[in-house]
């Protein structure tokens, strides 16, 4: 676009009516705050102390289902999805409804494989039954793993809601995401996992709250369910079965429903952030429960993101803010959206922003006390010898670990700003190690032949493999050799008396011959996490024939899922020697007494 043209654009934007904050919208956006922290100033100092490990990680194991439930749920229904999810069907079309099947599969592979394991051996860590099942070695690995997840997630959680919040408020986004940080850091320090589970409880309502808000408004704004499904389809927005059964394609529901769930279920399934709740309920079936009003809770907020993409397209369809650049990025058209149809009715977008903000709350506070407990079960606990002081001393390295953890992800927001938009950025920054990850317990729990070596081997290749397609594919992705176009929108009807095409965004030229990225790394970004899960497995089985699989004989049961017990060999009975029991001569009498 020329000069002159974006003259024009700025000249136009100068005339519209800014869409901003009130002070009601303040007070709504700090008093959501202010809960949080009170939570954790009530767990951490008047309610029964947080100084025992169990307590600070599993809540003494007396939680109920349904805030953990909703906990979990607040956890993986951060920012990403309020805020990607319906960017990502204004641009792309509703594909992502697909996670569907995705939830469902999440919640049998998760309820029947890999929960009945670790509830059956009741371990603080899930890394710790890599470490009872292979050896230290691949626990270690995997804690390592696990924590990279976090230090490469967590920042674009974080990020989200902190640009939403400069979206509406022209505040520094640095500083706000500093101050979502801070508070954050306090509560969980502070409160350990109780406090987590109830502002996550919390949060969650009024996240939950606030998009029925938002999506009634938006319907009405509109004319109605009708109206917004015939503007959407018209605009080739509907896109439920796209059978491309390509891996380069962008999505697809192939991609959705099978690549996704690698992730989900290594997010939710296996995760030690997951498993800390379950464990923290009293039985087997109430983690159950658990699971589906979580996968139930899940559906019903991204049932709600995609439409409420479609309800924007639909509101937008012929002024798009994006190629108008009223807004600067293609995820700050929610919270423009949000401004523009509730930007009357006070307290509302304040109230909807502390919604994202929440969110980001509650996945980096889970996220930092479950690291905290790794770091401290995975790494330290060993050096420090018994004694009485122990568990006190575990709560406090755990507490420094969040605030270091937590300050050092509030940093690296910096980088996350520069990678794109969220929804792509954190499947993919999610890929380089939800698939390894995943890939390690599958050896463990499903492949009885798989060795402590070939576990190993298989990782290190898995997780190789993955950061390689990764970090490949986002360099040509920023040097634009790879490119995903969005579905056409208009500006048509403007309000302004220019020539649509002055809105135009530039054409760019075809990507040259020897610029062509390799193969791999034109994979879509919902694969990723696939790609590395089958790496681990397949090469973890080669290795482990290669070097040298443990004797059958030799593996415990309860280290395997109940899927596969019967392939298993039978339990081990202990050989009794056979002897003679010397006869006592019987007196007549004394047995004839007995029996009267």
């Amino acid at each position: 676009m020329s000069t002159n043209n974006f003259s024009l654009v700025n000249t136009i934007q100068n005339n519209v009516e800014p869409l901003t904050f009130g002070w009601v919208d303040y007070f709504l956006f700090v008093t959501m705050l202010c809960v949080s922290a009170v939570v954790g100033t009530y767990f951490g100092f008047f309610s029964k102390k947080q100084d025992t490990t169990t307590e600070y990680l599993l809540g003494g194991k007396t939680m109920s289902y349904l805030p953990v439930a909703l906990s979990i749920t607040a956890s993986h229904l951060s920012g990403i999805t309020l805020l990607g999810v319906p960017a990502e069907s204004y641009r792309y079309g509703t594909q992502y409804a697909a996670c569907i099947f995705t939830t469902f599969i999440t919640g049998l592979v998760t309820s029947y494989v890999f929960l009945p394991v670790f509830y059956k051996l009741q371990l603080t860590s899930s890394f710790k039954y890599l470490e009872v099942r292979f050896s230290r070695s691949v626990r270690q690995f995997a804690s390592v793993i696990f924590i990279l997840n976090l230090i490469l997630h967590t920042p674009i959680v974080v990020y989200g809601p902190a640009l939403a919040f400069a979206q509406v408020t022209g505040f520094n986004l640095h500083y706000i995401a500093l101050i979502i940080g801070l508070v954050c850091i306090f509560y969980t320090a502070v409160g350990g996992l109780k406090a987590v589970v109830w502002t996550d409880t919390i949060q969650f309502t009024v996240t939950v709250i606030t998009l029925f808000t938002v999506l009634i408004l938006g319907i009405i704004s509109i004319g109605g369910f009708r109206e917004i499904w015939r503007i959407s389809e018209e605009g080739g927005r509907i896109i439920f079965f796209d059978m491309n059964p390509s891996p380069f394609v962008r999505t697809s529901f192939w991609g959705v429903s099978i690549g996704l769930t690698t992730t989900w279920i290594s997010c939710i399934g296996i995760s030690q952030n997951s498993l800390q709740r379950f464990l923290s309920v009293p039985s087997l079936s109430d983690a159950r429960i658990t699971i589906w009003i979580m996968c139930a809770g899940i559906i019903v907020v991204k049932g709600i993101s995609v439409y409420t993409g479609l309800i924007m397209y639909s509101k937008y369809h012929d002024c798009d803010p994006i190629v108008t650049n009223t807004v600067s990025q293609p995820d700050q058209i929610l919270p423009y959206y949000v401004m523009d149809i509730a930007g009357r009715i006070p307290g509302l977008p304040g109230l909807f922003l502390a919604a994202l903000v929440s969110s980001a709350l509650s996945s980096m506070s889970s996220a930092l006390n479950t690291v905290a407990g790794t770091i401290w079960e995975d790494f330290i606990s060993r050096w420090v010898p018994e004694s009485e002081t122990k568990e006190q001393t575990a709560t406090r390295v755990m507490k420094a670990t969040v605030v270091v953890l937590g300050m050092l992800c509030v940093a690296l927001v910096l980088v996350a700003e520069q990678l794109g938009d969220i929804f792509t950025m954190s499947a993919s920054m999610t890929g380089v190690t939800s698939g390894t990850t995943l890939g390690l317990f599958t050896l463990g729990m499903l492949v009885p032949w798989a060795s402590n070596k070939g576990t190993i081997i298989g990782g290190i290749i898995g997780t190789t493999v993955s950061a390689w397609i990764v970090m490949g594919a986002q360099i040509h992705k920023i040097n634009k050799n790879i490119r995903y176009d969005p579905l056409p929108t208009s500006t048509d009807n403007c309000p302004h008396t220019l020539n649509a095409t002055y809105w135009t965004q530039p054409t760019l030229p075809p990507v040259k011959p020897e610029d062509e990225p390799m193969i791999l790394f034109t994979v879509s970004f919902l694969y990723y996490s696939l790609v590395g899960y089958v790496t681990v497995v397949i090469c973890g089985i080669i290795a482990s024939y290669i070097i040298g699989v443990p004797d059958p004989k030799d593996l415990d049961r309860d280290h395997f899922s109940p899927l596969i017990h019967r392939f298993l060999p039978r339990e081990k009975y202990a050989d009794v020697r056979m002897t003679l029991i010397p006869t006592i001569p019987i007196n007549p009498d004394k047995e004839k007494e007995a029996m009267q």
